[in-house]
């Protein structure tokens, strides 16, 4: 169980649920006896594809909150194939291993999946082994109180205000926005709230020199992308050349350009419902960045 948790910090390539594993076999190959702690570990694994930590990653279930046990068709991160079952599975077909009369186990979840408790049968596995406390230390509500601590330090709000309606209602939307990145402990740019009066819409040379500088210094940019705005477009180009991460977030129905959702430096996008809908969402993003 060492080792199992040795590979949940060495090979899970999900940084919000992580999961190691190993698979043990007998010391000697003719032991008809249980492996129990006198195995020898032939294959190792993590959830999440082995991907291996550093990967961006947000996981649309916790931006959705969706409960424990529904929405894993909406991230690959959780797709059967990538749970660590199935990775120590191929780990041992690609050293060559027999999984047959093997042991299993896993430090960092409570239970398997159907699909993956199958996979362990149809290989021969023979027992799989959690901790005796497993359903209380890995919890949900445990393991994402450790892991969803954000490292975001400051936020960048970006959104078109030039042609839009009801300038009033779209500027409230942005200080919402900018309000949940600052009750998450983030320094926060509002462009209509902190270029300042000497920045008027007349200042254009200026404007541009402010607004590029401070998307570079921001660690995140948030963008409204519900209405199309050459400004936006150009802060997101600009996001992407320093090297910052973007995200996205328009109204549900909302005909976004391709060019911007392709942007690589797009890590997630928000489609909401109303306001409140788009601030729950993006403390949910935020918390994993």
């Amino acid at each position: 169980m060492l080792e199992a948790a040795k590979a949940r910090e060495e090979c899970a390539g999900d940084p919000l649920y992580p999961v190691g594993i190993v698979m043990v076999k007998p010391a000697r190959p003719d032991d008809p006896g249980r492996s129990g702690g006198d195995g020898v570990v032939v294959a190792r694994a993590g959830n999440g594809f082995n991907r291996g930590p550093g990967k961006v990653h947000v996981c649309p279930r916790i931006v959705l909150d969706c409960p424990s046990g529904t929405g894993y068709e909406l991230c690959d991160l959780h797709d059967a194939p990538g749970h660590s079952e199935r990775m120590v599975l191929q780990a041992a077909r690609e050293a060559h291993v027999d999984p047959v009369g093997a042991d299993v186990y896993m430090f960092g979840h409570w239970w398997a999946c159907e699909p993956c408790w199958t996979a362990l049968i149809e290989a021969g596995v023979r027992d799989l082994y959690v901790v005796d406390d497993a359903h209380e230390r890995f919890s949900r509500e445990r393991v994402y109180g450790e892991t969803l601590t954000p490292s975001v330090r400051s936020v960048y709000i970006a959104g078109p205000l030039t042609n839009v309606e009801e300038i009033e209602r779209q500027r409230a939307f942005y200080e919402l926005l900018g309000s949940v990145a600052e009750a998450l402990g983030c320094k926060t740019c509002i462009p209509h709230r902190d270029s300042g009066e000497q920045l008027s819409p007349r200042e254009s040379r200026l404007v541009y020199e402010w607004a590029t500088g401070e998307v570079g210094r921001a660690d995140v940019t948030v963008a409204e992308v519900s209405v199309p705005s050459l400004g936006v477009g150009g802060e997101l180009v600009e996001a992407y050349r320093a090297g910052k991460h973007v995200v996205l977030v328009s109204k549900k129905g909302s005909s976004v350009s391709k060019f911007v959702l392709g942007n690589p430096a797009v890590v997630y996008h928000i489609e909401y419902d109303d306001q409140e809908d788009a601030a729950r969402q993006l403390r949910n993003v935020l918390r994993q960045l």
